[in-house]
């Protein structure tokens, strides 16, 4: 279990690095932009992202897990899934391009959102590289590129204020970043991994679209945490898309978490349930969903404390103190995709076509709460639905792991942390004029003391924290 936690501690402190330059960087801009022009700037964020799902119709996921399976095919899989992935990202590029040039949107909207489609396609073309190094579990070059890819970003940003330039130019940041990671990646994935040949089988082509038939409506259901951002600037109008835009950029900046443990879990689950080891698998899911829970809880209580303190401090402005309570709702919800992003491993990997039932209920579930309440009640009701569609998902792929897969301990894991978190939330709440910069480590350190006291964390949790960052410990991938 030790190289997971090592490979998540990687993903995760590039992550928070990352987190720390862009909450230094990022949140200059709404004060640059205002509120209209970063609902513009947020729709084409939108795009770009919702868009990124459908790009390679699930088949990423495919890949790595054939490759977990057997490595010694990873060329095989690569050259493959490289011509396959070359059409693809043409074709959703194209699609792309044309909604755009269908939509009623300001000139620089229609025209940033046109370069966003050549950065669709560029980053569509890292995703067969990236498969082998998800597949061989090397997530510290993963990391490691994440952060270059952070330092880009934050340059662009910095570079877009400093220069006065406007949301045009924010729309080459996915070109020039995916340019980097397709000379990176490619690079390493020939050194060290696998060769790409451009000779190509079109019969394992067919062979790989059979594999991949259950994984392409999981992908196509999978946008409904992100299909608000795009409905609402038709349902509302941009000040509001922009609120929520920057309430959305703290579930961006914390779903890094999820993100981390599912990239890491996934192969892992793939291989050792492929080979029958279910007892390790039952360990493994306990351990990291516990982890979350604590974790969650502690999110939770503290952005619905602090959020508006929050937007203040970060933002040096009042103008975007309504995005509050979107702010914490989202938070709420992506702590509730912490709680379940272990589980998501194992249901995407070993009963794809039971996950894609639950996603598809969670997405017409929050599309029609989208159309029917969104209008009336504004952007913090678009918040409220995606809590609730995580609370969707959480349980239906809880509850199939549980009884389907794996029976591991779960709702005994909650009660302590909830104490805990109640405890800090008191205390958050008594000394609640305090400078925002003490409020927040205080918090964390009472509610780590609060779950210290009450055993929460075993024996063996504790030597896995101890073992994960002590590096003199060398571990070795399987």
């Amino acid at each position: 279990m030790l190289h997971i936690g090592r490979n998540i501690l990687s993903l995760i402190t590039s992550r928070v690095l990352s987190a720390i330059i862009l909450l230094l960087i990022y949140f200059r801009l709404p004060e640059y932009l205002g509120a209209d022009a970063m609902g513009k700037y947020g729709l084409q964020a939108s795009y770009l992202i919702v868009f990124a799902y459908f790009v390679d119709l699930g088949m990423q996921q495919l890949v790595i897990k054939k490759i977990s399976e057997n490595k010694n095919e990873a060329s095989k899989y690569l050259s493959n899934y490289f011509g396959i992935q070359f059409l693809l990202g043409l074709a959703f590029a194209a699609i792309m391009a044309v909604i755009v040039l269908a939509a009623d949107y300001p000139p620089i909207v229609t025209k940033a959102l046109l370069v966003t489609t050549v950065g669709l396609f560029l980053s569509s073309m890292t995703m067969p590289f990236m498969s082998v190094l998800n597949a061989f579990e090397r997530f510290k070059v993963i990391a490691s590129i994440n952060f270059l890819n952070t330092m880009i970003n934050a340059s662009m940003i910095l570079l877009t204020i400093v220069l006065h330039r406007n949301i045009l130019f924010l729309a080459f940041i996915p070109v020039i970043v995916s340019l980097f990671d397709i000379a990176v990646y490619s690079y390493i994935v020939r050194k060290r991994f696998a060769h790409l040949k451009f000779k190509f089988d079109y019969d394992f082509w067919r062979q790989l679209f059979i594999w991949n038939l259950p994984f392409i409506p999981l992908t196509l259901f999978s946008i409904y945490n992100r299909v608000d951002t795009l409905l609402l600037p038709h349902l509302r109008d941009f000040t509001e898309t922009g609120f929520y835009t920057v309430a959305y950029k703290f579930w961006d900046l914390l779903a890094f978490i999820p993100g981390a443990v599912g990239a890491v879990l996934y192969p892992y689950f793939a291989s050792r349930l492929f080979m029958g080891e279910l007892t390790e698998a039952r360990r493994v899911v306990q351990t990291y969903t516990k982890f979350m829970i604590a974790l969650g809880v502690a999110l939770t209580v503290g952005a619905a404390l602090l959020a508006e303190r929050l937007l203040e401090t970060l933002l040096r402005t009042t103008e975007f103190a309504p995005a509050a309570p979107a702010l914490w709702l989202l938070v709420a919800a992506v702590s509730v995709l912490m709680v379940y992003a272990p589980v998501n491993s194992i249901m995407i990997s070993q009963r794809t076509k039971t996950a894609t039932k639950i996603t598809g209920i969670t997405l017409a579930f929050n599309l029609i709460m989208n159309i029917l309440l969104v209008p009336k009640f504004g952007f913090v009701m678009a918040a409220v639905i995606t809590l609730f569609s995580e609370l969707i998902q959480l349980t239906g792929y809880t509850y199939i792991v549980r009884t389907k897969i794996l029976n591991f301990k779960y709702f005994e894991n909650f009660l302590k942390p909830f104490i805990a978190g109640l405890i800090m939330g008191v205390a958050i709440y008594y000394f609640k004029d305090r400078s925002i910069y003490l409020l927040l480590p205080a918090g964390g350190v009472i509610y780590l003391a609060g779950l210290l006291l009450m055993r929460f964390f075993t024996k063996e949790d504790i030597d896995l924290i101890k073992t994960t960052f002590n590096f003199r410990k060398k571990v070795e991938i399987p």
